[in-house]
């Protein structure tokens, strides 16, 4: 089967699941390697597919001022791997996109996308608003994406329970360095004015060092011990950080008050409309 479709069949098994649990889906967006062209499959590694999902409250939560629903459901692939379908009310999933949330922000280009055939008019208005949402808060956005690289610096070596094999084996977690390359390669991009949807996608050059990273191995395959993961993380990080800086202190960039306004409008639209239909007007 196509890549392409396996990848779109595996996020649309999680929009069928999220529906079967009684959610009020509006899209389900695939978040992670597949985004950036840094996934693979064979004996070795397999890439999963993890996803994100907007939702809609239900009329009687939402005047009961109920907490909005945030949280990830498990959905086991076909090799037993716990795969991760996370949920976000509207309302919080927009709060992600004004504080320059790169992984959220990442969903409105990612091209695995499952929509409610209801809400397809939104979604599509959603697009069409992408860059100016993305660059809502450029000074904020740099401050994620520094915040992003420090959370992989503080978790490269730490033994949770999911990877405490691979600390114990190797000292350290190659994906966090990987990830950590990933933003500096998209940091620098996005300074030099690239697209930022050209930004998630690793240029061909890097992609195999930072395949390699995932396993533990350098730019040559060969093995990649502790004390260089953790020089080359600090490398990166710090480097991230001077781009970051060099950003928030500049005086060229301001806030983007329409993307606020248009996020607002849109929130107010879909529940209205959600509502209407769910109270049967």
């Amino acid at each position: 089967m196509d890549k392409f479709v396996n990848i779109y069949n595996k996020v649309a098994e999680h929009y069928r699941f999220l529906e079967d649990k009684g959610y009020e889906v509006v899209f389900t967006a695939l978040q992670g390697s597949q985004n950036y062209g840094l996934d693979e499959y064979t004996d070795e590694y397999m890439s999963d597919v993890d996803t994100k999902s907007i939702v809609l409250p239900k009329f009687e939560d939402f005047v009961a001022a109920k907490q909005p629903v945030s949280a990830v459901e498990h959905i086991y692939d076909e090799l037993g791997r716990d795969t991760h379908a996370e949920v976000k009310d509207v309302r919080i999933m927009f709060e992600m996109f004004l504080k320059e949330n790169i992984s959220y922000i990442e969903l409105l280009y990612s091209k695995y996308v499952i929509v409610n055939p209801k809400y397809q008019w939104w979604y599509d208005e959603l697009i069409k608003y992408r860059d100016e949402i993305a660059y809502y808060d450029v000074k904020q956005f740099a401050k994620c994406v520094a915040g992003m690289a420090y959370e992989k610096q503080k978790a490269l070596c730490h033994p949770y329970p999911a990877v405490a094999d691979k600390i114990a084996a190797f000292g350290y977690d190659g994906k966090q360095l990987s990830h950590t390359a990933r933003l500096l390669i998209f940091i620098n991009l996005w300074k030099l004015g690239l697209p930022i949807k050209d930004c998630y996608t690793v240029p061909y050059m890097y992609k195999d060092t930072l395949m390699n990273y995932k396993k533990q191995l350098d730019e040559n395959g060969l093995p990649l011990d502790c004390a260089e993961a953790i020089k080359r993380m600090d490398d990166y990080v710090e480097r991230i950080k001077t781009i970051k800086d060099e950003i928030v202190e500049s005086n060229e960039y301001g806030i983007n008050v329409g993307a606020r306004e248009f996020l607002e409008r849109m929130k107010v639209e879909i529940l209205k409309g959600w509502f209407l239909e769910e109270l049967g007007s």
